[in-house]
């Protein structure tokens, strides 16, 4: 079987330092969350498409209880471009999957 494939999901650093401020998302998020790499302005993590899902779900659930205005605005902003890499990430692997066909049938 092979190894899921990772994929890189660039937050800004004030994106990343408000995942690590809130309590629920770094505890229950910790390991997703761990060794960014830094670029610029940027972390970088390296994700599977699973592994984003969850992060993605944790940070939806606190932008929804998120204690103050401010808060809940920044998760939503971070849960949006979560969301926006998890649909591009779905869409290269349906657009793959289609030229892959295309050319088997191709080949007949």
């Amino acid at each position: 079987m092979n190894k899921p494939e990772r994929h890189e999901v660039e937050l800004w650093s004030g994106e990343y330092e408000a995942l690590m401020r809130n309590g629920m998302i770094s505890s229950v998020c910790k390991a997703l969350l761990a060794s960014p790499r830094k670029r610029g302005d940027y972390m970088i993590l390296q994700l599977t498409e699973s592994q984003l899902e969850e992060l993605t779900g944790w940070v939806a659930a606190e932008a929804n209880h998120a204690k103050t205005a401010e808060e809940e605005r920044v998760l939503g902003d971070v849960c949006e471009n979560l969301e926006s890499d998890l649909y591009n990430i779905r869409m290269r692997r349906i657009r793959l999957s289609t030229s892959i066909s295309r050319a088997k049938v191709g080949q007949l």
